[in-house]
């Protein structure tokens, strides 16, 4: 009897073993998080709360186009519309004291580093006075705390308030201009005397940029017709024509540099190799 209850006994352990290695079993569900009911004013007057496990605050929405407005310290990099701004030092303090009647109100330079389409720059901003790049106006727009009589403002307490929107890319009209045509060439493979009028280079349409010159981004873009002929309206100026999407492979096209005078079109022809010899 006792060597049965033995036997029993191991049976049911074996069995009890058998279930638990062979059963799934279902994972406790995490506790959710309850995250505080704060919430974070955005730059374009929205407000977000905390999510996620960390109950951080949710992104700020990010319009495509501006304007926004960013809040920084010193040594602290914001960023929006493609532009990054690092406040690096106060040059110059003189506003008015707020406990303080004064004849003048004074103003505020700040030295920061900007980082936009024309790379990077290191730019003394002063308050309420607007800095351009090719693509955007960036104002220092307000700064904080007001001064107060006999207290000096550390570096530390300065918060910065930077207004960013993006330019209109259209360009008036001018008496200005270029005017060309985008020709292709040789397209006979033996060169022959007198000149054969079917090997003359022919004419290409496709895709050109125009750079200001010493700037990586198009100032605009157009298109060479049927015949090869193009014509932009432009200020007065230097301009590099670049045709768009050219690669390494054939049809090789030059860059072509050309400068604008006022009151008249410049003329520039873009010469294109289409590697037959």
């Amino acid at each position: 009897m006792k060597n049965y209850a033995i036997v029993t006994g191991m049976i049911a352990v074996i069995i009890t073993i058998l279930l638990w290695t062979t059963i799934p079993h279902v994972a406790k569900a995490p506790s959710p998080v309850a995250c505080t009911q704060e919430a974070k004013l955005c730059p374009d007057g929205s407000a977000v709360g905390r999510t996620g496990p960390n109950c951080e605050f949710a992104e700020c929405p990010v319009p495509a186009s501006g304007p926004i407005s960013l809040g920084a310290v010193i040594g602290e990099k914001v960023s929006g519309l493609d532009v990054s701004i690092t406040p690096l030092a106060v040059l110059q303090d003189s506003r008015c004291p707020i406990d303080v009647q004064c004849i003048q109100a004074g103003t505020v330079k700040l030295q920061a580093r900007l980082v936009s389409g024309l790379g990077t720059t290191t730019q003394t901003f002063t308050l309420g006075q607007p800095i351009t790049t090719e693509a955007e106006t960036i104002t220092l727009t307000d700064v904080l705390p007001p001064p107060k009589a006999g207290i000096q403002i550390k570096n530390s307490d300065y918060i910065f308030t930077f207004g960013i929107a993006k330019r209109t890319a259209t360009i008036p009209a001018s008496a200005s201009g270029v005017r060309g045509t985008v020709l292709l060439g040789p397209t006979c493979p033996v060169q022959r005397i007198p000149p054969d009028p079917q090997c003359a280079d022919k004419p290409y349409a496709t895709n050109i940029a125009v750079y200001r010159a010493g700037v990586s981004t198009a100032l605009t873009t157009g298109k060479s017709d049927a015949t090869g002929a193009f014509s932009f309206s432009l200020p007065p100026g230097s301009y590099t024509l670049v045709i768009s999407g050219a690669t390494m492979s054939l049809p090789r096209c030059n860059d072509t540099n050309v400068t604008v005078q006022p009151n008249a079109y410049a003329t520039a022809d873009i010469s294109c190799d289409t590697g037959i010899r």
